[in-house]
């Protein structure tokens, strides 16, 4: 399912211009071909970025969960903006 190799494919068309060359010179449904693979990309790197939040950040949301995880964050919070002044 991880297909790095499409990945870096995608990235070459892109960099080399041979998106914009096909945008720009292809017919209205090739255009719009590459206006929904844009769009649905874009969509895909959204999910991916809160994905990605989720997974690297898990234990901190788990702590958030619960009251006690709630006024550790609040404690420490108020802890550091106690130094920084």
């Amino acid at each position: 399912m991880l297909d790095i190799d499409y990945l870096e494919r995608v990235a070459h068309y892109f960099d080399s211009g041979d998106c914009k060359f096909e945008f720009e010179n292809g017919e209205e449904e090739r255009r719009l071909l590459i206006l929904d693979f844009l769009e649905r990309l874009m969509e895909l790197g959204e999910k991916a970025d809160e994905l990605a939040t989720k997974l690297i950040f898990k234990d901190a949301y788990a702590t958030l969960l619960t009251e006690e995880g709630v006024a550790e964050a609040e404690a420490a919070e108020a802890e550091e903006k106690g130094t920084k002044q």
